[in-house]
């Protein structure tokens, strides 16, 4: 699944509350995953353009369940569902787009979350580079009141990405134009063959962050465990368990070590 909730920063609202001395109410952990709180792996090789690139567009449909709603290292809500659409356009044998939607009612135990997202991930044989830009929309506001930028934010993001070995590793930089918030996300993870449909994928991450204005420093340590399992050529589904440490900025915003899990349904097409 390309979309990834560490792209999401515009949850960073609540937190930004906190970290700024504000009463605002709130749960205030980009991400982007979207599956929350997970892995970011570098940016992939591109697709054979084949006959064309429209001939070549890809398409994944994704629905999902997390026991939290967790988001870098911040509670955001519990019982989460969500589902999201990705389409991915090889531009040349180096560069592809992509663009997506994520959505749900999950953020603050039942308002609504719309994110769209697009990319570009250029392919430089060892490396990959991708840049995007992701828009945030809260309907009801970020805070459930309407308080906070109007219920929407912005954010551009790069990443870099290589593999060491088994290991892949990555480093991410985003920014949110709105809340003038900078958040620095370096992961490493790899991907362990159990059989011919499954696998085992462990990932760990570490994370700092800097609000304009309020706290900046490490914010979060965290370790994920996926196992995929290919139902059908084109379905995957994936359950996992993840844990989250509160470091500085985390746990100056009142937020607890923390342990959930769920699962996902991929079907491309």
């Amino acid at each position: 699944m390309k979309r990834n909730p560490l792209r999401k920063l515009g949850a960073l609202a609540a937190v930004s509350a906190v970290a700024l001395g504000s009463a605002a109410a709130g749960p205030y952990d980009p991400a982007p995953a979207p599956a929350p709180g997970g892995f970011t792996p570098p940016p992939a090789p591109m697709a054979d353009t084949g006959g064309g690139i429209w001939d070549s567009i890809g398409a994944e449909l994704s629905v999902g369940y997390d026991t939290d709603y967790v988001f870098r290292g911040y509670d955001l809500g519990h019982d989460h569902v969500w589902t999201a659409l990705d389409l991915s356009i090889p531009l040349g044998d180096q560069l592809e787009a992509s663009i997506g939607a994520w959505y749900t009612t999950g953020f603050n135990d039942g308002e609504n979350e719309l994110d769209v997202y697009a990319s570009l991930s250029f392919d430089f044989g060892a490396w990959g580079l991708d840049v995007g830009y992701t828009h945030y929309s809260y309907p009801n506001g970020l805070l459930g009141d309407g308080s906070t930028n109007g219920g929407e934010t912005n954010e551009a993001y790069i990443s870099a990405g290589t593999t060491l070995g088994p290991i892949d590793v990555a480093l991410a930089y985003y920014y949110d134009f709105d809340l003038e918030i900078s958040y620095v996300e370096g992961t490493a993870g790899t991907s362990i063959p159990l059989n011919n449909f499954a696998s085992l994928d462990p990932s760990v991450g570490l994370s700092w962050v800097d609000v304009d204005g309020g706290d900046s420093g490490l914010n979060h340590f965290f370790a994920r465990l996926d196992l995929p399992i290919a139902l059908t050529g084109s379905a995957t589904l994936t359950p996992y368990v993840a844990t989250s440490v509160a470091l500085d900025v985390a746990d100056d915003a009142g937020q607890n070590d923390m342990f959930w899990g769920g699962v996902a349904l991929s079907v491309s097409f």
